[in-house]
């Protein structure tokens, strides 16, 4: 239509998830460092593995392992970070977005995946409420922790098996449509 804009014609998925096209890449010498950085931060906790092997002295073991953990790979990934930047971040946020919404929103639960994933949420509640109105019968320490992390991670991962249909029928939840 006349006067309309190009923003109309877009789905409310294309809009939230810009499906488009994904932003240029460009692989140039800061492309490659940026990786090689990126890659040296997740494999370099690994090395810790090795230094009991080495025979150093035990402080300079912990030194170094503590290196090797804790130390070099925030480094690195942000020097990754600066190298890589912000297109780049981009690109990759595209295209992990548009994985993320072809297997939980685009691809439809089945009845039985659905139904596991509501199970598994009405079930990750019990503890909070265990623990709310009983707490003496459950364990203390860091067992509660354990306890609690767990139930928040099961809500999480059945709210991707309950799928876009799931996430529809909360979203109908705070729409005023006036009849049933």
């Amino acid at each position: 239509m006349p006067g309309e804009s190009e923003d109309a014609h877009v789905s409310p998925h294309e809009a939230a998830g810009n499906v488009g096209k994904p932003p240029a890449l460009k692989k140039d010498w800061r492309f490659y460092a940026g990786m090689t950085a990126l890659v040296l931060s997740v494999v370099m906790p690994l090395g810790a593995l090795i230094v009991p092997l080495l025979g150093l002295p035990t402080a300079q073991a912990a030194l170094l392992a503590g290196l090797l953990v804790a130390g070099a790979p925030e480094v690195l990934c942000i020097l990754a970070i600066a190298l890589l930047g912000k297109e780049t971040f981009q690109y990759f946020t595209h295209w992990a977005m548009r994985a993320l919404r072809r297997a939980v929103i685009d691809t439809p639960a089945s009845k039985g995946r659905y139904y596991v994933g509501l199970a598994i949420i009405l079930v990750s509640w019990l503890p909070a409420y265990v623990y709310a109105y009983s707490p003496a019968v459950m364990p203390g320490g860091n067992a509660r922790f354990y306890i609690l992390a767990g139930m928040d991670l099961a809500f999480v991962v059945s709210v991707f098996l309950m799928g876009g249909e799931f996430w529809e029928k909360v979203r109908r939840i705070f729409v005023y449509e006036g009849k049933v």
